[in-house]
């Protein structure tokens, strides 16, 4: 760049293409300074401050905090190659988050084009991995509240790095409620998290065979959990005493009853 030819904080903004204000507001936070005052408090800029500023914003940019940059800057103060590695750091990071966000969003296309074609109640024996959970448990078997639900969000929102593009809320039926035909109380409330996830897990649902179906919300829901008992009856399978219902296609996706959709899961017992 051409040194010592110096711009007025407005030519600075122009040639920059941010508002003017901008560069106020960078001032007095400490995080980039003019070249010189004049006496009445004047900024002006030089033109190699371009690439700083350049620099700088790319950090803002992947940081979003601006409190964090100008940590960041009084780490590494004038060391140009040391900012350049923690850029690369962060684009990495978010290069990462970015893979995980499209795994989540394949996995949720997957999940709602299966729900649509699958017959409703159609129950069948599938052979699953190991799922790791976050939850919210219960001493005994209640009906879940919206304050529940919320406490459930906040908990999943808290320990991930990066919000998932779909948050599933789950439940879990206990053997005994969904024998007495009461499928309005659950033991528990659960969030599946990734396979690649590194966020530490509240538990694991084991992995193995169970009996599924995808249920449709125009008919009661105890329906669709007799009729994994009845599949299970059929086939000699002992059921576990588990029983997940975990939404694939919500009422935020469709106003239709019948193309609300939850998928219902209960391990088999080997």
């Amino acid at each position: 760049m051409i040194e010592g030819q110096q711009l007025s904080a407005g030519q600075f903004a122009q040639l920059m293409r941010i508002d003017r204000h901008v560069l106020n507001r960078f001032d007095e936070l400490g995080l980039f300074q003019p070249a010189s005052r004049d006496k009445n408090g004047r900024r002006a800029y030089d033109l190699n401050q371009v690439n700083q500023w350049l620099s700088l914003q790319a950090t803002v940019k992947l940081e979003n905090d601006l409190n964090k940059t100008k940590a960041t800057l009084h780490t590494n103060g004038n060391d140009h190659i040391a900012m350049l590695k923690y850029q690369q750091q962060l684009v990495e990071k978010q290069l990462n988050q970015l893979s995980m966000a499209h795994q989540q969003i394949s996995q949720e296309i997957t999940n709602q084009e299966t729900a649509r074609q699958a017959m409703p109640e159609a129950a069948t024996v599938v052979d699953r991995s190991p799922v790791s959970l976050l939850t919210t448990t219960f001493p005994e078997d209640i009906q879940v509240t919206g304050n529940q639900i919320q406490a459930q969000i906040k908990h999943v929102l808290s320990v991930m790095d990066m919000a998932p593009v779909n948050l599933v809320v789950g439940r879990i039926h206990s053997q005994h409620a969904i024998e007495s035909g009461q499928s309005k109380l659950v033991t528990a409330l659960y969030t599946p998290l990734a396979p690649s996830s590194k966020v530490k897990a509240d538990t694991t649902q084991l992995g193995g065979r169970a009996v599924l179906a995808y249920h449709h919300l125009d008919t009661p829901l105890i329906d669709g959990f007799n009729h994994l008992r009845e599949y299970a009856a059929q086939h000699h399978l002992i059921l576990g005493t588990n029983y997940y219902e975990e939404p694939v296609v919500g009422n935020w996706q469709t106003d239709d009853p019948a193309k609300q959709v939850v998928r219902l899961l209960v391990a088999v017992k080997e």
